[in-house]
């Protein structure tokens, strides 16, 4: 009788070991793209997120922004489809998954290339430095050529940039009026451009470094160097 119960107490133990492993090898939760790895060049998008529902469906995005929404399949030989809802369609080969506790390995070949996808697991949404560009900047300096031309550019020390959540953005208090006009981010790099809504359309192209409140845009098209601190009220 007593090796009866320790034989049972055996059985069951192993029994809820197994449900443990299953259940931590769920793909079922929110997964960060560690890297991207496309016939042996690193392709790794920043902050890129994605998430597997119970229901069968998923979502993805970039840091604070979800750009796609679909369904996915993961049969029993481990096999991953994902279908995006507005996505276009190409039939890609299915992903060979490997889950390994909060880490998770996606293998496939596509045009004779080889594609290795690491992912680990994560309870909340990444934030890219592009997330952190967002908001009120005020104006510290600006260096072209070499030379500070602040004095002309922003004679009043309250020249704002503005880079709003909907990608548009507002120069403030510059000598010549308002300025408006649309920015982008680059998804593998530090890298922000920029149109004016002018009757001229002007392009800027900046790479951006952030330190704490400070701002600092480097042109790469002419030399233009910006420095500014981020700040929550307008000025006047």
């Amino acid at each position: 009788m007593k090796h009866f119960l320790i034989l049972t107490l055996t059985i069951l133990l192993f029994s809820c070991d197994k449900k443990i492993i299953k259940k931590d090898a769920n793909i079922e939760g929110l997964w960060l793209v560690k890297k991207v790895n496309i016939d042996n060049n690193d392709l790794t998008p920043i902050a890129k997120w994605m998430r597997f529902n119970t229901d069968g469906t998923q979502a993805s995005g970039n840091g604070w922004l979800q750009h796609s929404v679909g369904v996915y399949n993961l049969n029993a030989k481990d096999e991953l489809t994902i279908t995006n809802t507005f996505g276009v369609k190409d039939d890609p080969e299915s992903f060979k998954v490997i889950i390994d506790n909060n880490k998770m390995t996606w293998q496939t070949k596509e045009n004779d290339l080889d594609i290795v996808i690491s992912l680990e697991k994560t309870d909340k949404l990444p934030t890219s430095e592009a997330n952190k560009l967002l908001g009120l900047w005020k104006f510290d300096s600006i260096i072209n050529d070499g030379k500070e031309v602040s004095d002309s550019l922003n004679p009043e020390n309250k020249a704002m940039l503005f880079l709003r959540w909907d990608n548009t953005y507002e120069l403030r208090n510059y000598p010549k009026g308002e300025k408006y006009g649309m920015f982008k981010t680059h998804s593998h790099r530090a890298q922000i451009d920029m149109v004016s809504y002018n009757k001229k359309n002007i392009f800027q192209f900046y790479t951006f470094s952030l330190e704490d409140d400070k701002l600092l845009l480097k042109a790469t098209n002419k030399d233009t160097e910006i420095k500014l601190t981020r700040i929550h009220q307008f000025l006047q």
